[in-house]
């Protein structure tokens, strides 16, 4: 929004506050509620010139009291003129001492802008005062009053409003988070089977070079067999670019920093909070863990529970449960992700880690799933030193379980949490 109109608006919105009066302590003088609304405007927009916005709400009072007066009363011009002027008056008092005070330099210590505000609200109100009826020491108390009333509304409501935006941001901050360690994990899901890839590759790339050299009789082998090494050894310095570039990302991500295990389910359960509400099932979701603890490496873990956790929603039904538990001692993590889903078929469990086994298709298009899920858990959980089991039975669900040494994840002897967390 443009400045000035943004100081317009604002300004209208302090004139109509300004007629509504409250009378302190059944006093006979009146007061607005527009200067709470002054204070509280003050507060909340960065970047405010007071010395101009202030007279602004000062003349857009005059004129709006002064329409008002030519409109449901008998007064003359003359009259009304001076009667608001005093009103006018006192905004522009009031955004001069908020200039020199520059309280918007210390608005967030509650002290300081409660007396200040109360200060420059009671020196205004004087002025104003002086103009219309005189002064006396009653007056003076009832100015005072108003003043600290006025400014504690202001500051109170500019306090739920910037615990609110706070929630708000850190709302936004969690998501975003998420987002990202989400993203990272599966990043680094991929880095493990392009290093698999990296490895075949190699391995072709010898043969080929090894055919070239027990075929040196046969020219026209020897080259295909050659040409092959030669663009085989391109490929393979792609998937090295590539490689790098992942590899590179994937650090930047992990500078030595750990995240406790209550942080990675939390994040865990709002990813997954969202994917099955996206699948219109109704399912109970459930972590625990024994200790929080820190763990170094927990974009592994982040890929292998997620993973494990989608396989269970979709085996799952309505009304059916998914439970994750971590347990450990003093060498072993030991994690279970169970649900009460469909379950899997005994002859079918021995190649579910398999690449490419897969038994799951798409409903409308009939493809089948890249079946490289599974996979990816039990090579990570490979680098890990760690092993992976599973428990089924038909139309009674699934449990995997598994064990992964703890300096793995930890990166220590014991691991335990020194934070607050």
């Amino acid at each position: 929004m443009n400045k000035y109109k943004k100081y317009i608006l604002f300004s209208l919105l302090v004139a109509i506050f300004g007629e509504i009066y409250f009378y302190p302590f059944d006093s006979r003088l009146k007061f607005s509620a527009g200067v709470a609304v002054l204070q509280l405007i003050i507060l909340i927009e960065d970047n405010i010139d007071e010395k101009f916005f202030s007279p602004l709400c000062g003349i857009m009072v005059f004129a709006m009291r002064s329409i008002f007066n030519l409109l449901f009363t008998s007064m003359k011009l003359k009259e009304i003129i001076v009667i608001n002027i005093p009103s006018l008056i006192y905004y522009i008092v009031f955004g001069f001492l908020c200039y020199v005070s520059r309280i918007v330099k210390n608005k967030d210590n509650l002290l300081r802008v409660l007396i200040t505000f109360t200060i420059i609200d009671s020196l205004s109100n004087i002025c104003e005062s002086l103009l219309r009826r005189g002064i006396s020491l009653n007056i003076v108390q009832g100015i005072i009053a108003a003043g600290m009333i006025r400014s504690l509304v202001a500051y109170i409501i500019y306090f739920i409003y910037n615990r609110q935006k706070f929630f708000i941001l850190k709302k936004e901050y969690q998501k975003r988070y998420t987002q990202i360690n989400l993203l990272v994990a599966d990043i680094q899901a991929e880095v493990f089977y392009l290093k698999k890839s990296l490895k075949d590759i190699e391995d072709v790339m010898g043969r080929s070079y090894s055919l070239y050299e027990t075929h040196k009789e046969d020219c026209e082998l020897r080259e295909q067999t050659l040409s092959i090494a030669r663009e085989v050894h391109e490929i393979k310095k792609d998937y090295l670019r590539v490689l790098k570039g992942f590899e590179s990302f994937i650090r930047s991500f992990e500078r030595d920093e750990t995240m406790s295990l209550s942080n990675i389910f939390i994040i865990i359960r709002d990813n997954t909070d969202r994917c099955i509400n996206e699948s219109n099932k109704n399912i109970k979701i459930t972590f625990k863990f024994q200790e929080d603890i820190s763990l170094k490496s927990y974009y592994n873990l982040f890929t292998i529970l997620n993973n494990l956790i989608m396989n269970s929603i979709d085996a799952c039904k309505d009304n059916d449960e998914i439970k994750i538990l971590e347990e450990h001692d003093e060498e072993f993590f030991y994690f279970t992700v169970s649900d009460t889903g469909e379950g899997i078929d005994k002859d079918v469990i021995p190649y579910i880690f398999n690449p490419g086994f897969t038994t799951k298709f798409d409903t409308f298009t009939g493809k089948a799933s890249t079946g490289i899920g599974l996979p990816h858990v039990k090579n990570i959980i490979d680098n890990l030193n760690g092993v992976i089991y599973v428990e089924s039975r038909i139309e009674r669900g699934t449990t995997f379980k598994i064990k992964i040494p703890k300096i793995s994840l930890v990166g220590g002897k014991n691991g335990k949490n020194n934070s607050n967390n």
